[in-house]
């Protein structure tokens, strides 16, 4: 049976970013199916969805480039009208639309892959972000003289033949710009956790550096903005192998029922894991649970304000003195 959690004041699709409403609109889908399989709705639809369109829809994987095929799965799904099936197909149309990314993406494909389309769209609308970094500053933390420089130190040979660094750097360029102005207006919760390591690693050029770790050093003394930095400084030993982990929320109200959703990077692979639907009987993606707890551990671990403070202010002054 269908869950309707649609009982905020932001409606169905209403001003949400396509990836926030695909995740809300999969997960109802998934709830919807019941002990159904994903072949069985296939199936109802004439097979007029694919398999494994569906099942990107269900996880919310993509942005849904044929809305015009979501009635059918509702019907199939049995979900006849009434408010919640036309929210639904609010959704849809919701998740239709490009994000800003997007642009970044066309003729790029190699260098911007579609996690970075559905992550970039994620932030817009998360009202809490968590993210743990073990090899960079985070990229929304990042000043643009370190974002060129950790690019040209980890973006692909072959993309850098490609001559795809400046999309690279311009699409990051963009994001950090964003996510700046969303702290101004929306104020969106952040907690950043970074490697120790990290804060020591000039590539040659401390200079950069310094001006990078200046930028963090004054976004923690801001005690106005809603930021959080922590320096991890155990390197703990993971079960689950990460690079960049982010937890995001949606909640802006007890009212408003939208799933966890958590990003896992690795190198050149990334995966999205989504949380429960609230208010929904369902049992979470199994690999959400291992991150989650994952990240529940690095919080419990992660030293406090002033003491990451002062390791920013070591890390800083150790810089200094290499110039």
């Amino acid at each position: 049976m269908a869950v309707d959690t649609f009982h905020s004041d932001r409606g169905g699709g209403a001003a949400r970013p396509w990836a926030e409403a695909a995740l809300l609109l999969g997960a109802h889908l998934e709830v919807s199916r019941g002990n159904r399989t994903q072949s069985e709705v296939v199936a109802a639809t004439g097979k007029l969805v694919s398999p494994s369109y569906y099942s990107r829809i269900e996880r919310g994987d993509i942005r849904i480039d044929k809305p015009h095929l979501i009635p059918l799965i509702l019907d199939a799904q049995g979900i006849g009208p009434g408010e919640h099936r036309d929210r639904l197909v609010e959704l849809a149309f919701a998740a239709s639309q490009e994000g800003w990314a997007a642009r970044f993406r066309s003729g790029n494909r190699m260098a911007v892959p579609e996690t970075m389309l559905r992550l970039t769209s994620l932030e817009e609308s998360a009202t809490e972000l968590f993210v743990v970094d073990r090899n960079a500053i985070p990229g929304q933390l990042q000043t643009e003289a370190y974002s060129r420089l950790i690019t040209r130190y980890t973006l692909p040979a072959s993309l850098q033949d490609a001559g795809l660094q400046e999309v690279v750097v311009g699409l990051r360029a963009e994001r950090r710009h964003r996510f700046a102005e969303r702290l101004a207006t929306d104020r969106p919760k952040a907690r950043f956790f970074i490697e120790q390591s990290v804060l020591h690693a000039d590539f040659g050029r401390p200079e950069i550096l310094i001006d990078q770790l200046q930028a963090l050093l004054d976004l923690v003394e801001d005690r106005s903005l809603p930021v959080g930095i922590r320096v991890m400084t155990v390197r703990i030993p993971l079960a689950i192998p990460i690079n960049t982990l982010t937890r995001l929320g949606f909640r802006r109200s007890v009212a408003d029922s939208v799933p966890d959703v958590i990003y896992n990077e690795l190198g050149r692979q990334a995966a999205f894991h989504r949380g429960s639907l609230p208010g929904a009987n369902e049992v979470a993606d199994p690999g959400y649970v291992d991150l989650n707890d994952l990240i529940d551990n690095v919080l419990l671990r992660a030293p406090g304000f002033q003491e990451s403070r002062r390791l920013i202010q070591n890390a800083l002054l150790e810089a200094q003195l290499r110039l």
